[in-house]
């Protein structure tokens, strides 16, 4: 399962997350390697709220999490997006999140401070909608 998502998501990435400000990975090649070593170094989990991926992907199937259209028939929630600490999208400065975390995060705390103060209040929230799924 993990293998068949991992190939999915580096295709992802290489098509689609190299842009002009995510210059300093180097390629699009590097940046997919980076966001899927990232997935694994991060057990498939958001940075912040520590909830896992397939679990966010269940309540948003469970219609019980919304997604948020962008251009295109894409959809901010079903993947991990890259979140950086400053102005610079640079490897070392970035982070996995769900979009959730990173919508709410946006540029008002830095990511320690969202991850000590709001994360573990988000997965709370996340396990009772799971648990509204297993009643």
């Amino acid at each position: 399962m993990y293998e068949d998502y991992l190939k999915k998501e580096y295709a992802r990435a290489k098509k689609n997350l190299y842009n002009k400000d995510r210059k300093s990975f180097g390629s699009s090649s590097n940046l997919a390697e980076w966001y899927v070593q990232k997935l694994q170094d991060q057990n498939f989990c958001c940075f912040y709220c520590d909830a896992s991926i397939f679990d966010i992907n269940k309540l948003i199937s469970a219609r019980l999490l919304k997604t948020r259209s962008v251009r295109g028939d894409g959809k901010r929630g079903p993947v991990l997006e890259i979140d950086k600490n400053d102005e610079t999208y640079a490897p070392e400065n970035c982070v996995l999140s769900c979009y959730y975390c990173n919508n709410d995060k946006s540029y008002t705390s830095s990511m320690m401070e969202y991850k000590l103060h709001f994360g573990a209040n988000r997965k709370k929230y996340f396990d009772f909608l799971l648990e509204q799924l297993n009643t």
